[in-house]
């Protein structure tokens, strides 16, 4: 009885705990040219702890995706045939007194913590260096992404002495057809 209680009791929390995970909700792919852009959106990204992150100006916000594509092999390990990754980081300048967007790409300036944060809630036509080719193999698509912030902020959202540093992963695995929507 007593290990039913506990079993129970873990079953609970690991349930709850990843209840408020960041999760990816929607994974989507389109085919421009021989290129695959990549759309992803969250189902409980922590808006508001990043944001008060920002605010306290100290810190970077750090978000990093992993993209992988397999050739799945049955019986045998999968193929590894491409590898990137994109970053993004979000700070606050104190000398210009503005929030800025760091990426692969280029530097974007805001004004406002909140429209910084707003930019990276979900990530749209990103697009991926892999040439794609029809094959009749089926390929995989891996996404992984990290998100790293730091905060004085307890779970329930109070102000702590303490510094806490969060690490929120996830990832999905598709097949590449599923993703395309069989483009």
């Amino acid at each position: 009885m007593r290990v039913f209680k506990s079993f129970f009791l873990i079953l609970i929390f690991l349930i709850v705990s990843q209840s408020y995970a960041l999760e990816i909700k929607k994974l989507k792919g389109y085919l421009y040219e021989k290129n695959i852009l990549i759309d992803v959106f969250y189902k409980d990204f922590p808006f508001q702890e990043v944001v008060l992150s920002l605010k306290e100006q100290k810190e970077p916000v750090l978000i990093e995706y992993q993209f992988e594509i397999y050739r799945k092999r049955f019986l045998l390990k999968d193929v590894l045939l491409y590898k990137e990754r994109y970053y993004q980081k979000l700070y606050y300048a104190s000398d210009k007194n503005l929030y800025y967007l760091e990426d692969n790409f280029g530097l974007k300036t805001f004004e406002k913590p909140e429209n910084a944060v707003l930019s990276v809630v979900s990530l749209e036509s990103y697009p991926l260096k892999y040439t794609y080719t029809p094959e009749k193999d089926s390929l995989i698509f891996k996404i992984k992404v990290i998100l790293t912030y730091s905060t004085h902020l307890s779970e329930n959202l109070r102000y702590t002495k303490k510094k806490h540093f969060k690490k929120l992963e996830t990832e999905k695995t598709v097949g590449i057809n599923e993703l395309l929507g069989n483009f």
